[in-house]
């Protein structure tokens, strides 16, 4: 019973990254927009479409007993079919923020994005 427990709460883990990248994708779609990117926040959408397939075992996992749970470790096709479409959604949407998201590791710190008032201003 607890085992059930605990496996349905184990589909909340993709679940809350499929929202998370949707909430990145969508801040992303916004950012592109006002800078002219190319819209590489699709990809966003590829990784989240990846992440069905983890989802499907885990809910899959429900209905298996708990000797067949043990059984599982062994199952290389059943741990591919999670592990590497995870693996690959992971790899694209870090490497999308990467693009979209880098320049703010490489922003200097300290350094206004807007010049500062002329001194003919400050007087008016």
């Amino acid at each position: 019973m607890i085992n059930s427990v605990f496996t349905l709460l184990s589909v909340a883990a993709p679940l809350a990254l499929m929202f998370s990248l949707w909430v990145l994708a969508q801040i992303s779609r916004r950012f592109g927009e006002v800078t002219h990117r190319p819209p590489l926040y699709r990809g966003l959408y590829v990784a989240i479409a990846l992440l069905l397939s983890p989802l499907a075992v885990r809910l899959l996992a429900l209905s298996m007993s708990e000797d067949d749970s043990a059984d599982l470790g062994g199952n290389a096709l059943g741990a591919l079919m999670h592990d590497l479409p995870l693996a690959i959604s992971i790899t694209l949407a870090v490497v999308i923020a990467w693009r979209y998201w880098g320049w703010l590791v490489y922003a200097p710190e300290g350094q206004a994005t807007a010049a500062p008032p002329s001194s003919e201003q400050q007087r008016t």
